[in-house]
């Protein structure tokens, strides 16, 4: 907590020196994000914006603020500002499609994180949200490949848990159980959480 707070400061004075330096704003929005001051954090990534309308990092940045504070409509308002910047913005896709897993637009979901996936085909956390996306679409097979090929590149406590959840949902539970102890050993929580029930 203490660097984000000093980058905070650091990044205030460079702002009191350079009031127009859009990358101090939307760095100092990232530090505030991180302390999850998600309000100031947007009021930074306005700032940055406001100095470049273009600035397709700004715009991702404060959709996952809005993110934090479920605020849905506009995080998909900025994410699709920033796709609209640049078109092959990887991360505002897999954010957008995100959203819509979340509100449970499926279709829309696996479209954009399918477009993400072109874009960075071996990226860990994408082929994760696309797994989820493929199991609440019933589509376990596939699911199950995006899971593992995101294992084999990056083992993360949360993978764990999202194949737990696949494994879940085919009813396959001593496999679901073991990868939600895994996911829980990691502090994953929602892991944990499975575990209890």
């Amino acid at each position: 907590l203490k660097k984000y707070n000093e980058a905070i400061a650091d990044y205030t004075k460079v702002i009191s020196i350079d009031p127009n330096y859009a990358d101090a704003y939307n760095n100092r929005g990232n530090a505030y994000s991180y302390l999850k001051r998600y309000n100031e954090a947007i009021e930074d990534y306005n700032k940055a914006i406001s100095i470049d309308p273009n600035f397709a990092m700004a715009y991702k940045n404060r959709g996952l603020a809005y993110d934090n504070l479920k605020r849905y409509d506009e995080e998909i308002a900025d994410y699709t500002k920033a796709i609209s910047i640049d078109p092959d913005f990887a991360d505002a896709y897999n954010g957008r499609g995100w959203v819509y897993y979340l509100t449970k637009k499926y279709d829309k979901a696996l479209e954009d994180i399918t477009v993400a996936l072109r874009i960075m085909p071996n990226d860990a956390n994408t082929l994760d949200s696309r797994s989820n996306v493929y199991r609440e679409l019933g589509r376990y097979e596939e699911a199950m490949e995006d899971i593992n090929k995101a294992i084999n590149i990056k083992e993360h406590p949360f993978f764990y848990y999202t194949r737990g959840l696949n494994y879940k949902a085919m009813g396959e539970t001593a496999k679901a159980r073991a990868d939600f102890k895994k996911a829980c050993d990691g502090e994953e929580e929602d892991a944990c959480k499975e575990l209890k029930k």
